[in-house]
């Protein structure tokens, strides 16, 4: 019976004319889509943490700044060069022991006894005292010319080579230091902007802490909604000062890296992503690891290491000096020749038979640094090998993770965005409020540092196989 009257009624509202059907009640609006919502505007907050860290007093304004502090003030590189000039010394002097040697003598001797005996001075013989006279003196000057000097010259030559090695020493410092260096400015600028992206934190959350308060003073929030936001907000102000402890660090440490004793800031003006490339102009890429600085000094000290045990197996060779002496006496009694000159010449054959094992125990201690140069120089070149190696990745790793990143913020940012106007509109929690206010924090840093990583990974990778030159 209901079914019949339900098809009635609808078959006479069909049949009303137009003017006499009820009029339809207007279309619902669609409710915007989420893109499409806009924020509310936070309350504006002040606090004193939200004031911008100090800029540091000395600023760093290019690369090539960086390099000329890096070659009048760094105390690594200096190091090295002070040790090339006492392997130069060195040399020198062992250069010296196959050279010419030239040296002149005088002597004074005066007689305080006297006795009584017959003077030779004169004929016939005279009884008198002597000596007579009581005062005499010579000088004379001795020449050694070595003829030969087998271990003298195998040695000079070792010296030369460890002036090689030493040198190859200073490219590794300069590549190093560079390295630092150019680390250190991308951890100032990195710490920097850690520090500003804290402070924008910091403010949204003290905005939304007293968004919290006003509500809860119209009842519209409770304390724990007030507690969870203060507490956010207490966790953001220690992450502020962590943040500029870690920029003040990283200034001092980019003052170290130039050879400074004061800490260093960089200038806004300077370009991270040109870095790399200003890099390029001091450091030159090698086409393998063996012609990495550090790989060839320790090839280099192998080779000294070794000529040391063949040095010490030429101290068994004999060795042969020509000596000429050319001498003044003023008594000519006193004289070979019994004139006031004399003039001499020799030859002198050197050969130590019988040292004690003095020679054995050199020789066993050289072929022991030998093996420890040669063992050396595998871990140099294994430790090359793996960090080109993961230098190079890095760089595939860095990209990978800074795309990643943005795209982890980007969700981060719409849903702290959507919290925020659910909240707002009364239909959202605190938790998720605060929630995803933190993971946007998060988001923002952890952006923040793979930004900087991406350039730190491309200079690293550039400097892990290269020659510098400061």
């Amino acid at each position: 019976m209901k079914r019949f009257l339900l098809l009635g009624a609808i078959a006479s509202a069909i049949s009303l004319p137009a003017s006499a059907q009820p009029a339809r009640p207007a279309p619902t609006p669609a409710l915007p889509a989420a893109a499409e919502l806009e924020t509310p505007p936070m309350p504006d907050v002040k606090d004193p943490m939200l004031v911008d860290l100090p800029p540091a007093t000395n600023v760093l304004g290019s690369w090539q700044q960086a390099l000329t502090m890096i070659r009048s003030s760094e105390s690594t590189l200096r190091i090295a060069n002070a040790q090339i000039e006492t392997v130069e010394g060195t040399a020198r002097q062992s250069l010296a022991r196959s050279l010419p040697e030239l040296t002149g003598s005088a002597s004074l001797t005066h007689h305080l006894l006297y006795g009584t005996g017959f003077r030779f001075t004169s004929f016939p013989l005279q009884e008198g005292r002597v000596p007579d006279p009581g005062t005499s003196w010579q000088a004379g000057l001795g020449l050694r010319v070595p003829v030969i000097a087998a271990q003298a010259w195998h040695d000079y030559g070792t010296a030369r080579r460890r002036v090689k090695a030493a040198r190859l020493n200073a490219k590794e410092a300069q590549r190093l230091a560079l390295a630092m260096a150019a680390d250190a400015i991308v951890t100032v600028v990195t710490t920097e902007r850690l520090a500003e992206v804290s402070r924008v934190s910091l403010r949204s959350a003290l905005s939304t802490l007293d968004l919290t308060q006003r509500r809860a003073t119209l009842g519209a929030s409770s304390a724990v909604d007030v507690l969870r936001a203060e507490q956010e907000a207490s966790l953001t102000r220690a992450q502020v000062v962590a943040t500029d402890e870690d920029a003040r660090r990283a200034r001092e440490a980019l003052g170290a890296a130039l050879g400074s004793d004061q800490a260093w800031g960089v200038t806004p003006a300077i370009r991270l992503d040109a870095l790399a490339q200003d890099a390029k102009t001091s450091c030159r890429p090698e086409p393998s690891i063996d012609n990495r600085p550090d790989v060839l000094a320790a090839r280099a000290n192998l080779n000294v290491a070794e000529r040391d045990v063949s040095s010490v197996t030429l101290a068994y060779v004999p060795s042969v000096d020509f000596v000429s002496n050319l001498s003044y006496l003023s008594s000519e009694q006193s004289s070979p020749n019994r004139e006031h000159v004399t003039w001499t010449i020799g030859g002198v054959l050197t050969w130590s038979l019988y040292d004690g094992g003095l020679r054995y125990g050199a020789r066993r201690a050289a072929q022991g640094e030998s093996r420890v140069a040669r063992e050396q120089l595998t871990q140099a070149k294994r430790d090359a090998r793996f960090q080109v190696s993961q230098a190079f990745r890095g760089v595939q790793v860095a990209d990978s993770n800074l795309v990643v990143s943005r795209r982890s913020r980007d969700i981060a940012s719409e849903s702290a965005r959507l919290s925020k106007i659910a909240f707002l509109n009364g239909s959202g929690t605190s938790f998720d409020l605060v929630d995803t206010a933190r993971r946007l924090r998060e988001a923002e840093l952890d952006l923040a540092i793979k930004e900087f990583e991406v350039v730190r990974a491309k200079v690293t990778a550039l400097l892990a196989l290269a020659t510098c030159d400061v």
